[in-house]
């Protein structure tokens, strides 16, 4: 049962935390925030690295569930 609910968790993570996912939601963010003391390249580049902070913290909540 183990291996099953591992298994899943993995398929989770892969299918909601892929490169097409990563890139709809940072172009989302990027359209939603507006910071107007900084580049609009610099803000893709916080936007990215917000993200994948949180791919971090979603990664290990669902390990931990």
């Amino acid at each position: 049962m183990d291996k099953l609910i591992k298994a899943l968790k993995k398929m989770a993570i892969e299918m909601v935390l892929n490169d097409s996912t990563k890139e709809k939601v940072i172009i989302q963010l990027n359209k939603k925030i507006n910071l107007p003391m900084i580049s609009e390249d610099t803000e893709a580049e916080l936007m990215e690295a917000l993200y994948e902070a949180l791919q971090e913290a979603i990664k290990d909540a669902i390990d931990e569930a």
